[in-house]
């Protein structure tokens, strides 16, 4: 099940469908704004579609240790952060991945900002970052739901450049994966070229504590009101134990 090469990498093609609402979540607040630039988010959707390359390269690595700010893998990486042990306890295993909208629609939005033609420039772009979410969506729902089919537990999607892992983090992803066969570089600045690329882990075990779904793991009733992966505000009256744990 597990990759010992550390060249190796499944790459996949995927097919993204954009509607309205994913751009707008990329523009932000809509306001009035909404009809007035419907048409333009089509034309962005549109374009964005025949101009996107959207792919993904993933990789499994099995857990050898979990240590006190550090979780290490098979081969020699390791990922360092002062949540991850307990974002990945009980993990026997994680899929790094990178994904991808390609550079064509990042090429496309420079030349309409020299065109002088800005709100085009900014819905496209926005409907590129849209592409690169959905990828990134599809890609993990695929992770989870193969690793759940193979009976173990699956955990939360963990992104470098967060506070419980920092954007340090982005080397050792991509020290795990040959992001380059999907065009995809690490620049010295840790961000990655195309712009339009997501990378990330997925932790999963027989026995993983923090699951994908809070309702069902500690997080449900975890009174650390300041945890980087808290999705809504805690409440007592619901909270049936105390993890310890006061972030």
């Amino acid at each position: 099940m597990f990759s010992p090469d550390p060249a190796s990498g499944t790459i996949t093609r995927v097919d993204v469908e954009l509607v309205p609402d994913d751009v707008w979540r990329c523009l932000g607040p809509a306001g009035g704004a909404r009809e007035q630039l419907a048409d333009d988010i089509e034309s962005a959707i549109m374009e964005a579609s025949s101009l996107a390359e959207p792919a993904s390269v993933k990789r499994e690595l099995a857990v050898s240790t979990i240590g006190r700010g550090v979780v290490e893998f098979d081969g020699g990486l390791s990922v360092n952060g002062p949540m991850l042990p307990h974002l990945m306890e009980g993990a026997q295993g994680a899929v790094f991945l990178v994904v991808t909208a390609g550079s064509e629609i990042g090429h496309r939005v420079s030349e309409l900002f020299a065109d002088d033609k800005p709100l085009e420039a900014i819905v496209l772009d926005a409907a590129g970052s849209a592409i690169a979410m959905n990828v990134q969506s599809r890609t993990v729902s695929e992770v989870a739901d193969e690793r759940k089919g193979e009976g173990y537990q699956v955990g939360p999607c963990l992104v470098p450049g967060n506070e419980y892992w920092d954007l340090e983090g982005q080397r050792t992803v991509f020290g795990a994966l040959p992001a380059g066969q999907i065009g995809v570089r690490l620049l010295d600045s840790l961000q990655m070229d195309p712009q339009k690329s997501q990378s990330a882990l997925v932790p999963f075990g027989e026995e993983l504590r923090i699951l994908d779904d809070p309702t069902t793991s500690p997080c449900s009733s975890c009174k650390a009101l300041r945890c980087p992966m808290r999705l809504e505000p805690y409440k007592a009256n619901e909270a049936s134990w105390d993890t310890g744990i006061h972030s």
